[in-house]
């Protein structure tokens, strides 16, 4: 079994967890990042949520990100980003930057220890325990507590929609108050947002998501659910 330290223990490689560990790189100190799946930015790109309230960046990794996506044509100076094109730039990012992110990660076990926190990971190099001083749990499942799940308040499961025919101006209105729409980089961009139950499970939440669109109006029956969400809003 290998055993290593490092200052921070970042569970996700969300976007706050990616700057985190970047904000702790830069200052010196080890950071690593645990992320269950291959995915990067799961709480923006695999939700398809463009995000809101667009503001300048603080740091020199999200000023450095955002010059990247409008150079890139990903994004506009005060509007959202084309999600399926944030994931290789963070990627890069995540090379350039050093960051040390362990993806396809399990956290199996964690307990305190001597006023720090021992882990207990696992991945197909088999087991390996990490000594932090700190834990930062980004995940929307509470991983670094197993069996003690959180429940939010509300949550959304998006989708993007595609116009058989010529995409209406303006678009028409929400069915009802469960249901809001968004844009993102690109006029075709169009996003539902329909909010479910916060003790919903994935495959409750998607039904509802199918009937719900099943069941649309007249006016709605030319847009069709092209791409659902991976993981909730």
């Amino acid at each position: 079994m290998v055993h290593k330290e490092c200052s921070l223990l970042v569970c996700g490689a969300t976007f706050t967890g990616l700057g985190a560990a970047a904000a702790r790189a830069r200052a010196g100190e080890t950071a690593i990042v645990v992320e269950r799946t291959a995915l990067v930015g799961r709480e923006f790109i695999d939700a398809i949520n463009p995000g809101r309230d667009y503001r300048m960046p603080q740091t020199d990794l999200g000023r450095k990100f955002r010059n990247e996506c409008l150079k890139r044509n990903l994004m506009e100076e005060d509007g959202p980003a084309h999600l399926p094109g944030l994931h290789p730039l963070l990627c890069s990012l995540i090379k350039t930057d050093g960051l040390n992110v362990r993806f396809l990660t399990e956290i199996v076990d964690i307990a305190e220890q001597n006023g720090k926190f021992r882990a207990l990971l696992f991945d197909a190099a088999g087991f390996t325990t990490i000594i932090a001083d700190e834990i930062l749990d980004t995940s929307s499942e509470r991983l670094t507590r197993p069996g003690r799940l959180f429940t939010p308040p509300g949550k959304r499961l998006n989708a993007y929609l595609h116009c058989s025919s010529e995409q209406p101006s303006p678009l028409p209105a929400p069915i009802d108050d469960a249901m809001s729409l968004a844009t993102g980089r690109f006029p075709s961009e169009i996003i539902l947002k329909l909010s479910v139950p916060p003790h919903a499970n994935w495959p409750e939440a998607r039904q509802r998501l199918h009937q719900y669109w099943a069941s649309r109006p007249a006016e709605w029956a030319p847009w069709t659910i092209s791409v659902s969400a991976g993981t909730f809003e």
